[in-house]
C-alpha cells in the first residue's frame, strides 16, 4: 500500500476517514505508531504533578507530544493493526508519533537558521518535509543501512534510533512534497551519508561550514601529523551519531591501532575527553551523550574493565621509557608560540554588559552590607538586561534571558517590585513585553545548593528555561554549610561553577559583607573571606549610606567601570548615576561640612579642609584631600548666606558661620 500523507493538509483539517486511511497506510509501510496526548484532553493529575511550575499553555503543549502508552517496547516491535485501532477508539482526536530509525530518520529544524541550512545544498536535500506547529520543519530521509544515526540535539536536532517524531494527522502538522517529486514509500527518499553527518556536526558546533571537512571520514588509520585532527573529527562524528562516552573512548582506542605509528593511550584519552567535554559545554541539553546527569557531571571517563585491560596491554618497553623520560605535560600547558594559542580569540566570547565585565560564562560577585540595595540593583539590572537597554550608563548587547533565584521575597511582594523595575518601559509596550518574557523569577525559594536533589532541580530548571544569566540572591540562603569555612565555601562555589560549565550561563551571586571600614573597597570583606574574592571574574561593591551609595567595580579581564555614586529612584524604578556636577549632591556635601562648623570659631582654608575631611568621613562620604577641597568650594558656592567668607589681600581667607558673634580675627590684624 502506498503512503497516504495528505500533502498540504493540516492535521486538524483532515476528517475521520482521512485520518484512518493515513494510519492504515503508516502501518502497511512498517511505521511504529504511538498515540500521544492532544490539546483537547483533560491533562491527568500525575502529569501536572510531574511539572508543577509550568504555565497551563506550556503544559498543554508538552502533554500533546507525550505518549499515552508505554512506547519503548515498540522500538523493536511494531504495534499490531488491532492495537492501533484500539488506540484510535480509546484516544479520539489524539496526536500521533512514529518511532524513528526504523523506516526513516528526521532532521528537526526549529529555527529559520536551521531550515535555511538544510535547504542550502550543503547536505543532501530531501523532497519530503513536514511543517510543525512552531513554524519549523521536519526533513525526512530514508534509512542508510551502512550508517548508524542516533538521536542528537543541537542547532539542528537529529531524530534517529531510539527516538520518535510527531506526524500528521496530529494537530497543526502538515506534510509537504517538493514540486514534481513523487514518493510511494520512505525508501524512495534520499539517505544521509557520512559527509552529511560531518557537515551537520560542524553546523551544530559553531554554525559555520568548514570546507576542509568536505572529505568523508573513512575511519582508516592516518600518518603522524594527521592523527590528532582526524581523531577530533571522528570523535565529533561519533558523538553526533549518539554514542556514549565509554563507547567513544573504546572506538577511539581501536581506531588508534590502525595509525602509523599509533599515538599513546594517554594522548588518545586526552583528545577524546577534550572533544566530549567541549561538546557538552556547547550543547548542555545533549542528554543522549549519556553523561549529563549531575552525579556524573564531573566528566571523568569511567573506565570499564575492558578499557582497563586495553590500557594494561601497553608495550612494557614504551612504559619503561615513559617512566624514565617526561615527554608530555600532565597539565596540558603550551608555549606561547604553539598553534593552540592561534585559535584563541576573545571576540568569540559574547559580551553582555560593560567591557568584559558581565560576559558569557562569567562569575560575578555583588557585595554589600544588608539593606544597602543589592536586590534593587539586581532587579534594575535584570529589567535592563531583559529589554536589551542600558544600565548605569552602559548598554546591553541584546535582550538577554535572566533567571532570578531569590530567597527573601514572596511572590506577591516580588511582583510589585518587578513591576516597579519595568516602570521605565511602560510607554513602550513592545519592549515591556520582551522584557517580561525574558525574566524568570522565583518567589522565596528554599533550596540548598549543597543538597544533590536541590541542585538537580536547579540544574533542570536552568536546562528548561535556558537563560543567559542566573542571579542567586543571596547566595548564603542557598547554602547550609559554615559561612566562615573557606573549604565549605569553595565546595559550594564549585557547584555553582558546574552549573556555569554545563549550561554556559553567566552567574551573579549576591552576598553580604562582614565587618569593614567605611573606606574599604576590597572584596576580601565578603563574609566567608577570600573564597569569594578568589572566585569572581568581576565584582560590584555597594557601600556608604543611602540614598547616594558608592558603587565600586573590580574586573579581572579588562578595565572596570569607574567608581561612582548612585541612588535608586523608587518613582521611576531604576538606579540613577549621580553625576559629580549635579548641584543637589554638591549641596548635600556642603551641608555636611557646614553642620560640622563651630559657631564660635573662625577657620582658615586649611583648617576648614581638615574639618571637611572629618565631617565627610563621619558621613561615610569620600573624604580624601581632593574631596575636602571640593567640599569647601561647594560651601562657598551654595551656602554663602550661611557660611561667610572674609578675604584679606595677601593674608588668610577666613570662613565662619553667619551667626558667629565672636571677635573677628582680622580686626586684630588691623
Amino acid at each position: 500500500m502506498s503512503l497516504d500523507l495528505k500533502f498540504n493538509l493540516v492535521g486538524d483539517e483532515i476528517d475521520n476517514n482521512g485520518r484512518r486511511d493515513m494510519l492504515i497506510s503508516y502501518y502497511e509501510n512498517n511505521f511504529h505508531l504511538i498515540p500521544c496526548g492532544s490539546r483537547d484532553d483533560v491533562i491527568p493529575d500525575y502529569f501536572k504533578q510531574r511539572h508543577p511550575n509550568e504555565e497551563e499553555d506550556v503544559l498543554i503543549k508538552r502533554w500533546s507530544k507525550t505518549p499515552r502508552v508505554k512506547w519503548l517496547e515498540h522500538i523493536t516491535k511494531q504495534p499490531t493493526l488491532k492495537e492501533i485501532k484500539q488506540w484510535y477508539l480509546q484516544f479520539p482526536g489524539c496526536n500521533w508519533a512514529v518511532v524513528t530509525g526504523i523506516t526513516f530518520v528526521v532532521l528537526d529544524a526549529d529555527s529559520q537558521e536551521a531550515c535555511d541550512f538544510v535547504e542550502s545544498g550543503q547536505i543532501t536535500r530531501t523532497p519530503l518535509k513536514q511543517k510543525t506547529p512552531r513554524g519549523g520543519y521536519h526533513y525526512f530521509y530514508a534509512i542508510n543501512d551502512n550508517l548508524t544515526i542516533r538521536n542528537t540535539t543541537g542547532r539542528l536536532d537529529i531524530r534517529g534510533e531510539g527516538g520518535y517524531v510527531m506526524v500528521s494527522p496530529s494537530n497543526k502538522y502538515k506534510f509537504e512534497l517538493a514540486e514534481s517529486a513523487f514518493i510511494d514509500s520512505m525508501d524512495d527518499l534520499p539517505m544521509l551519508n557520512s559527509q552529511d553527518m560531518n557537515v551537520i556536526y560542524d553546523f551544530n558546533n559553531d554554525g559555520k561550514i568548514v570546507s576542509g571537512h568536505n572529505t568523508p571520514l573513512s575511519g582508516d588509520g592516518v600518518e603522524s601529523g594527521m592523527r590528532n585532527d582526524t581523531l577530533a573529527r571522528l570523535v565529533g562524528k561519533w558523538i553526533l551519531e549518539g554514542w556514549g562516552m565509554r563507547e567513544v573512548i573504546i572506538k577511539a582506542l581501536d581506531w588508534n591501532q590502525t595509525n602509523t605509528p599509533p599515538m599513546s593511550v594517554q594522548e588518545v584519552l586526552h583528545t577524546a575527553n577534550s572533544i566530549c567535554t567541549g561538546h557538552l559545554k556547547r550543547n548542555p541539553d545533549d542528554s543522549d551523550v549519556g553523561i549529563l546527569k549531575w552525579n556524573t557531571s564531573q566528566w571523568q571517563i569511567p573506565l570499564a574493565d575492558e578499557l582497563k585491560e586495553i590500557m594494561d596491554q601497553e608495550d612494557p618497553i614504551d612504559t619503561q621509557k615513559s617512566q624514565d623520560t617526561v615527554d608530555r605535560d600532565p597539565l596540558g600547558l603550551k608555549t606561547f608560540n604553539d598553534p593552540f594559542w592561534d585559535t584563541m580569540d576573545s571576540s568569540r566570547i559574547e559580551q553582555f554588559w560593560g567591557d568584559a565585565f558581565v560576559f558569557e560564562q562569567s562569575r560575578v560577585l555583588l557585595l554589600g552590607k544588608p539593606k544597602i540595595g543589592k536586590s534593587h540593583w539586581l532587579g534594575a539590572f535584570a529589567a535592563a538586561a531583559t529589554t536589551g537597554t542600558e544600565f548605569m550608563g552602559k548598554q546591553f548587547n541584546r535582550p538577554l534571558k535572566v533567571m532570578w533565584l531569590q530567597a527573601e521575597i514572596i511572590h506577591e511582594f516580588l511582583k510589585k517590585r518587578i513591576d516597579m523595575y519595568y516602570q521605565p518601559f511602560i510607554h513602550d509596550r513592545e519592549i515591556l513585553d520582551i522584557g517580561k518574557s525574558n525574566l524568570i523569577a522565583s518567589g522565596r525559594l528554599r533550596k540548598n545548593i549543597m543538597r544533590d536533589k536541590d541542585i538537580d532541580e536547579i540544574a533542570t530548571s536552568i536546562d528548561y528555561h535556558k537563560p543567559d544569566i542566573v542571579m542567586i540572591d543571596p547566595i548564603i540562603n542557598f547554602f547550609s554549610g559554615e559561612e566562615n569555612s573557606n573549604s565549605e565555601i569553595h565546595e559550594m562555589l564549585s557547584r555553582v561553577d558546574k552549573l556555569i560549565e554545563l549550561f554556559g550561563v553567566a552567574v551573579i551571586i549576591a552576598h553580604h559583607t562582614g565587618k569593614e571600614r567605611a573606606d574599604d573597597l576590597s572584596f576580601m570583606s565578603a563574609r566567608g573571606g577570600s573564597a569569594f574574592a578568589g572566585w569572581m571574574d568581576s565584582g560590584i561593591k555597594l557601600s556608604g549610606k543611602k540614598p547616594n551609595i558608592d558603587i565600586f567595580y573590580e574586573a579581572r579581564n579588562a578595565r572596570e567601570p569607574d567608581q561612582h555614586l548612585a541612588y535608586f529612584d523608587f518613582d521611576r524604578g531604576f538606579f540613577r548615576v549621580v553625576d559629580a556636577s549635579d548641584s543637589p549632591d554638591e549641596v548635600e556635601i556642603a551641608r555636611v561640612v557646614a553642620a560640622g562648623m563651630d559657631r564660635r570659631k573662625f577657620y582658615t582654608r586649611q583648617e576648614l579642609e581638615l574639618l571637611a575631611r572629618q565631617a565627610l568621613k563621619e558621613s561615610d562620604m569620600a573624604s580624601g584631600e581632593r574631596a575636602a577641597r571640593y567640599a569647601v568650594s561647594h560651601v562657598q558656592k551654595y551656602l554663602a548666606e550661611r557660611v561667610k567668607t572674609h578675604s584679606v589681600p595677601g593674608k588668610n581667607a577666613w570662613y565662619y558661620l553667619a551667626d558667629n558673634e565672636m571677635k573677628k580675627p582680622w580686626e586684630d590684624d588691623g
